[in-house]
């Protein structure tokens, strides 16, 4: 039963020759592991600040300066000289929100045959079914967007055509440390592999590492969603977002404040048929033609690399 079906007005399929009705369920994809990593704080907090900042009333962009406090020292001075004055030194960077959407169709002639047929978790109407998708489909691309930036990391954990360590792991949060980022949750995003990586390196080990908490578990928590462990005190999320680059997936290690995101709140006019406004995504329903509907939900929105300090590249063999 093809669920396109329902959304096109160019066939019905074998929805409409169900002798009972049927229960639609949410089918079992790699993206859900993208609203496991959505609910950690370090996203959350992200998020928290996007929404803090407001609209963004007469500018295209959303601008954030790091001025550097308290990393200089007091000088020896003779008595009665006048120190000279130490101007502060900011980094400044921007992110800029951009139009994405996503569109579904629906067909009146498939609606009214089948729309009866709707039961289950996702229901009772196609448009109930597309507003439990918005949120999913806003939370992918947003997760999609952040992995991207590990190709722009300028810090890197592991090597290049070798699979990921838990000597390398920890190594790389220690780095993470050493730069000034020693407080607050961290989070990383792996692919499955680099996730046995770990595990298989573990167990090889033996003794006392592969017997330490962390290491158990990970082991204990192999059947608990897409989180894998806390080691290091990195909390590790199994991902399907991450970019490959020359045969290696990019992973990703991020702290509080390593990335900065804006959307900007685009409220309908009057005439438009508004059927979720979320504020950070909004989904629309209109008919451009004919007896078909379509929803389109769309997100105005950017993210950009805060602090290069704060996080890292997870580079492993894919």
């Amino acid at each position: 039963m093809a669920a396109g079906n329902w959304y096109s007005q160019s066939g019905i399929g074998d929805a409409n020759n169900a002798s009972t009705a049927r229960g639609i369920m949410a089918a079992l994809t790699e993206a859900n592991k993208n609203m496991e990593a959505a609910a950690h704080p370090v996203m959350q907090a992200m998020l928290a600040r996007d929404a803090g900042v407001g609209q963004m009333l007469g500018a295209y962009g959303y601008g954030v300066s790091f001025a550097d406090l308290g990393s200089g020292k007091l000088a020896a001075e003779i008595e009665g000289s006048e120190a000279t004055p130490t101007n502060f030194s900011t980094t400044n960077v921007t992110v800029t929100p951009a139009r994405r959407a996503f569109t579904r169709e629906i067909s009146d002639y498939a609606r009214s045959l089948q729309e009866s047929l709707l039961m289950g978790e996702i229901g009772p109407d196609v448009e109930v079914m597309l507003a439990y998708e918005g949120t999913r489909l806003w939370m992918n691309s947003l997760v999609d967007q952040i992995a991207a930036l590990a190709s722009s990391a300028t810090n890197t954990i592991g090597s290049t055509g070798v699979p990921l360590t838990w000597s390398a792991l920890n190594e790389g949060i220690l780095d993470l440390k050493n730069r000034g980022a020693a407080s607050g949750r961290a989070m990383a995003l792996v692919t499955v592999k680099g996730a046995k990586d770990l595990a298989d390196d573990a167990l090889s080990l033996g003794g006392a590492v592969q017997m330490a908490p962390q290491i158990q578990g990970l082991l204990a928590n192999a059947t608990a969603g897409a989180y894998v462990a806390s080691l290091g005190g990195v909390d590790v999320y199994l991902n399907s977002e991450l970019d490959t680059d020359s045969g290696d997936d990019l992973g990703l290690l991020i702290t509080d404040g390593a990335i900065i995101s804006k959307h900007q709140q685009v409220v309908l006019p009057r005439e438009a048929d508004s059927l979720v406004q979320a504020g950070f995504y909004s989904m629309e329903l209109r008919r451009p033609g004919g007896s078909v509907s379509r929803i389109e939900t769309v997100a105005y929105n950017g993210v950009a690399i805060a602090e290069n300090g704060r996080m890292a590249a997870i580079r492993y063999v894919s």
